[in-house]
């Protein structure tokens, strides 16, 4: 697996441990002042103003530097889908 890290929405317990249960760096969102790959929140309760400039790779940061921040949306989504969706870096397959 790539290394990668997710920042989870505060109140999103059981999602933020079956992400650590799958092997995935998680961090929360509201404190975490570093750079992250992935964003998972839960329907229209995340303030985008979370994400700060902070939060985006430079230029600099090698391996973090192909892509930004992928926000997930958790709601009406399992674990192992979320998963998957970090895995892929996308919601989806592409054809």
């Amino acid at each position: 697996m790539v290394f990668i890290i997710v920042a989870v929405q505060s109140e999103l317990k059981d999602i933020r441990e079956g992400l650590k249960a799958k092997g995935h760096e998680v961090v929360d969102i509201e404190t975490y002042n570093y750079p992250i790959d992935a964003v998972v929140y839960a329907g229209n309760s995340f303030q985008v103003s979370y994400v700060s400039r902070n939060h985006m790779p430079t230029m600099v940061n090698g391996q973090r530097s192909n892509y930004g921040v992928l926000m997930i949306n958790s709601l009406g989504k399992s674990i192992d889908q979320i998963d998957e969706m970090l895995r892929m870096r996308c919601y989806s397959h592409l054809f």
